[in-house]
């Protein structure tokens, strides 16, 4: 295919004519009128009807010439004609329209996305082609199929006419159909781009960073608040931090763990739950501490419990405020089930073939996902699996339960499905993958992905409606609570943002 630049009209000897359907070179021209076939290779020619008239390009404007008292044939090329250039004014109005938006979108949004001075290039490159080499052609061809005598008598140079000038319209008429499907696209494009520039300003507006809390040695994992209002933080460097709700200053580090720690839950009567790589659960309860010399009091934590039982790494733990369970997922395919005021798991349910990474519990409803992309719905009432579902072609890394149920995964999907765990949609991810999911309301999710931004996803849409760059590498764990955001990172930091909805 040439290029814009390539396409001279005048330039025939350089340019040789291919059947579009068997790339080789046009030998024959079809002048049966209704015929599909207008320009034929020696492939075509074998599946021809033999009963059509088929002669070569340069003798097509020759009989032509030669039979101008055949008023027919005559209105018959010039209705060809008459299409054609019907078909080209008509496209180089929808390049005008389109670049004139294109030209005022990107006036008003610098967006790095879209290559402007290509778009200008291409745009001018196309003016040169209508004015340079199109519309020069224009009034002696159309003379010519409006009245052919002037030509036979001599009167105008028939070489206008033999420069197979009919076949090179059809030609550019193609041209300019698949650039004004280019600029159509690049428009859709910007539109999409500009939309979300919007939204993203939008956002930031109602955005703002409050602190950023830094102390851990290594990737932190998870943040929680507190029943008394503080911070926990846990961590690969084996510890759990409670930072100051005022100050953000860290007040204890618990290092009862030894190996990550990997999350964090709040479970009743003052205490929270955190599971580890050394694969157990503890439970931590807050005491008062009076220090004797000067009558001091302050709220420290200590480790009341440990709950023992998996084969392998515990990665996730939520607490079920109905049936008054810690459940818990490890690398060791299971799910348990626990007491926090016993040592021993209650239940163990089995069904993964691969390590689960990530649950979510609700109501009488526990959904887990699971390395091989395998998410299982779970019955506590009945204690069984209720379905079984494989969607994600990677590692199920969080999901979400509300009226619907939302999960994420590698394949940078976020799938949408019901409280059944029947299938609805997905949405496609452009930037990155998520590792966590934070349920905002009906129509806004927050995702964290591993480049360290916050996607705000409208489910109601379908898509990502802003993304917002909050850290320096990929975002563990979101929480929400009342207007805080608050996000733990691999750049070994936790930040908390206001955040207006």
């Amino acid at each position: 295919m040439h290029s814009f630049k390539d396409l001279d009209l005048t330039d025939t000897e350089n340019e040789q004519l291919q059947c579009t359907q068997h790339h080789k070179d046009i030998i024959k021209v079809c002048l049966q009128s209704g015929c599909d076939q207008l320009k034929l290779c020696q492939s075509c020619l074998s599946s021809h009807n033999s009963i059509h008239k088929e002669i070569s390009i340069y003798q097509l404007f020759k009989e032509v010439q030669a039979k101008i008292k055949m008023d027919c044939r005559v209105e018959k090329q010039k209705d060809k004609f008459d299409i054609v250039f019907k078909n080209i004014q008509e496209m180089r109005q929808q390049v005008n329209q389109i670049f004139n938006q294109l030209e005022h979108d990107i006036k008003q949004y610098l967006i790095e996305k879209i290559n402007i001075d290509e778009l200008n290039q291409n745009y001018q490159t196309l003016i040169n082609i209508n004015e340079n080499n199109y519309f020069q052609h224009i009034p002696i061809l159309k003379l010519y199929y409006l009245n052919p005598k002037l030509f036979f008598e001599g009167q105008l140079q028939i070489s206008y006419v033999e420069d197979n000038i009919f076949t090179k319209l059809l030609i550019l008429n193609e041209k300019l159909k698949q650039q004004v499907d280019k600029l159509k696209n690049d428009a859709e494009h910007l539109f999409d781009i500009k939309t979300r520039k919007a939204s993203e300003h939008q956002q930031e507006d109602s955005f703002q960073l409050l602190t950023t809390i830094n102390g851990h040695e290594n990737v932190v994992r998870c943040v929680i608040k507190l029943h008394n209002g503080d911070y926990a933080t846990s961590s690969r460097d084996k510890t759990i931090k409670i930072w100051n709700q005022n100050t953000f200053q860290c007040t204890q580090i618990l290092k009862d763990h030894i190996n990550w720690v990997q999350d964090l839950t709040l479970i009743p009567d003052n205490k929270f739950a955190s599971c580890s790589d050394d694969k157990t659960i503890k439970i931590f309860s807050q005491f008062i501490q009076t220090y004797s010399n000067n009558g001091i009091q302050s709220n420290l934590w200590e480790c009341v419990n440990t709950l023992k039982g998996h084969e392998s790494y515990v990665v996730r733990i939520v607490y079920n405020d109905q049936f008054n369970y810690l459940i818990t997922c490890s690398t060791d395919g299971t799910l348990r089930l626990w007491d926090s005021s016993q040592k021993n798991a209650l239940l163990v349910l089995q069904g993964h073939e691969n390590c689960v990474y990530t649950l979510a519990s609700k109501k009488d409803l526990i959904v887990s996902g699971d390395e091989g992309g395998q998410l299982i719905k779970w019955s506590l009432n009945h204690m069984k699996i209720e379905n079984k579902q494989k969607k994600h072609s990677g590692c199920v890394n969080s999901i979400l339960i509300n009226s619907y149920i939302y999960s994420c995964g590698d394949d940078r999907k976020v799938n949408i499905w019901d409280i059944n765990l029947q299938f609805i949609c997905f949405i496609q991810l452009e930037r990155a993958e998520l590792e966590s999911l934070q349920y905002i309301n009906d129509e806004l999710i927050v995702g964290g992905d591993e480049q360290g931004y916050l996607q705000f996803i409208n489910p109601i849409l379908g898509k990502v409606i802003s993304e917002i760059p909050v850290h320096n590498d990929r975002i563990y764990k979101i929480k929400y609570y009342n207007g805080i955001l608050c996000t733990a990172s691999s750049d070994l930091s936790v930040k908390l943002f206001k955040f207006n909805i």
